[in-house]
């Protein structure tokens, strides 16, 4: 682009610049000063989450604005086709009882060591080398022992294996905490003991979906949302294989699952309304990641970057976040904090995109780190962010909290609607068209002319008489008043 740009919209270009060095402070030729460890930072971002595939606020985004679950499982996982994959079993390790045995009732009767323990009584259940089990049955939780023996089968099954089953027949844990679908079993990991759930895949989903999503969606435009969450949880948990003993984990380190405690009839429809369908690459599943929010672009990976319209739902589409030289410094271990620098940027979004590459000097060394590890260390909401001396101002509310109930520029739909240029650029195929990657916002013309917006290979730019049109940069400065090369 011709260097005039420069002097349409220069905050447009510096957003994007990386290889800024914030924080520094010269003391001499050789010597950088340290920062005072009470220094105030701001940290401007977008998005939560690692932000790779479905964006969760941006499908409900979508979702409002009437797009299928299909369409958005489209447009999120390019690439795979949606296909049935039917009710396999699937082994969740449930870490909170990590190094712990399995002591477990029923309001029905339940099997275990090929025998049946009645209502009433506990099965405690502790792993053993080589795959078994003792069994231990007591009169209630705390009771008397009843019987116990050793057992190559280590599990504790329901009274009926089938799936749906009522809730008077899951499985609890003494001690409280949330009733289970399926069987309970143990194992060993190395010396370590672990507590399995082996439960059916749509069992299983019922109480993912609700964990990892907001039934209360359905209630204002977003069905579809909680539809598209199903394929992608059912597709994420068809593709582990993580554990010899199990395929996968009820935490965020996989996917968070509450049991049978958080069900809601909202996501069960979700479920049941997509039952056995899964996103298939090459004859597999696909490790469907979500996150949730993408802060307006997903970060890529597996699946290609998109921008995310619908991201402007989420109340963290754009945050800031206030830390101190001192909290940066420990974060990092570099002593007394004497520079940050963000050294490189995927250019996707506003102000150059995601954090890729990150330096930080202190008075003991420097470490240099991606923006994920960055994020990570500093607990950043994303990867997406800018650094700058001083006590920032907070970011604004999200677009779906500026228009409250019963005011006159209340959209009645809640819909996301896209400018001229947002649906010129989607026509043109997004960052995979022509014009690649935007470099920065949508911003006003000089006199409020009409708006423009750049991206890598060129501009689009908006007038009421002309509509949104595909220019390069010189018919841009040429268009702008002011701006002579």
């Amino acid at each position: 682009m011709r260097a005039a740009i420069l002097g349409l919209a220069p905050a447009l270009l510096v957003g994007g610049t990386v290889g800024v060095v914030v924080a520094t402070r010269s003391a001499g030729p050789d010597v950088a000063e340290t920062v005072a460890a009470d220094a105030p930072y701001t940290l401007t971002g977008y998005g939560h989450g690692h932000g790779r595939g479905m964006g969760q606020w941006g499908a409900y985004g979508y979702a409002k604005q009437g797009w299928t679950a299909e369409r958005i499982l489209g447009y999120y996982y390019g690439g795979t086709t949606l296909e049935a994959l039917g009710d396999k079993a699937i082994g969740v390790r449930l870490m909170g009882l990590d190094g712990k045995g399995l002591d477990v009732f029923s309001d029905s009767p339940m099997g275990v060591a090929g025998r049946t323990v009645a209502p009433g009584e506990a099965v405690h259940l502790t792993a053993s080398p080589g795959g078994g089990a003792t069994v231990v049955v007591t009169r209630g939780c705390d009771g008397e022992v009843l019987w116990q023996e050793s057992t190559a089968h280590p599990w504790v099954d329901p009274v009926d294996l089938g799936p749906d089953r009522p809730a008077n027949e899951h499985l609890k844990l003494c001690g409280g905490g949330a009733p289970f679908r399926g069987s309970l079993g143990v194992a060993l990991e190395g010396d370590a003991p672990r507590v399995v759930n082996h439960v059916g895949m749509e069992d299983y989903l019922l109480g993912v979906v609700p964990a990892e999503s907001r039934a209360e969606w359905a209630d204002t435009g977003g069905a579809e949302a909680l539809r598209a969450q199903a394929v992608a949880a059912r597709s994420y948990a068809a593709a582990e294989s993580r554990y010899a003993y199990a395929e996968t984990c009820d935490t965020q380190d996989c996917q968070v699952y509450g049991g049978s405690s958080k069900e809601n009839p909202k996501t069960t429809e979700a479920v049941r309304s997509t039952a056995g369908k899964v996103l298939m690459k090459e004859g597999k599943p696909v490790s469907a990641e979500f996150s949730a929010s993408t802060g307006g672009y997903s970060a890529g990976g597996a699946f290609g970057a998109v921008e995310d319209l619908g991201d402007t739902e989420s109340p963290n589409h754009k945050w800031t976040q206030t830390l101190t030289a001192g909290e940066i410094a420990t974060a990092f271990g570099v002593g007394e904090l004497h520079s940050i620098e963000v050294t490189s940027r995927n250019n996707l979004g506003p102000d150059g995109g995601r954090v890729t590459g990150l330096r930080v000097a202190g008075s003991t060394g420097t470490k240099e780190v991606t923006g994920d590890e960055a994020r990570t260390k500093l607990g950043l909401k994303s990867d997406w962010f800018t650094i700058t001396e001083g006590v920032g101002p907070a970011a604004p509310p999200p677009a779906s909290a500026l228009a409250a109930p019963g005011v006159d520029n209340a959209d009645p739909t809640g819909a996301v609607e896209p400018t001229d240029i947002e649906r010129k650029y989607a026509e043109l195929g997004g960052h995979l068209g022509v014009l690649g990657a935007p470099v920065g916002p949508e911003l006003a013309m000089p006199d409020e002319a009409g708006r423009f917006r750049m991206y890598t290979h060129g501009a689009i730019v908006w007038t009421k008489t002309t509509g949104a049109q595909v220019l390069d940069a010189s018919v841009l400065t040429a268009k702008l008043p002011g701006t002579g090369s």
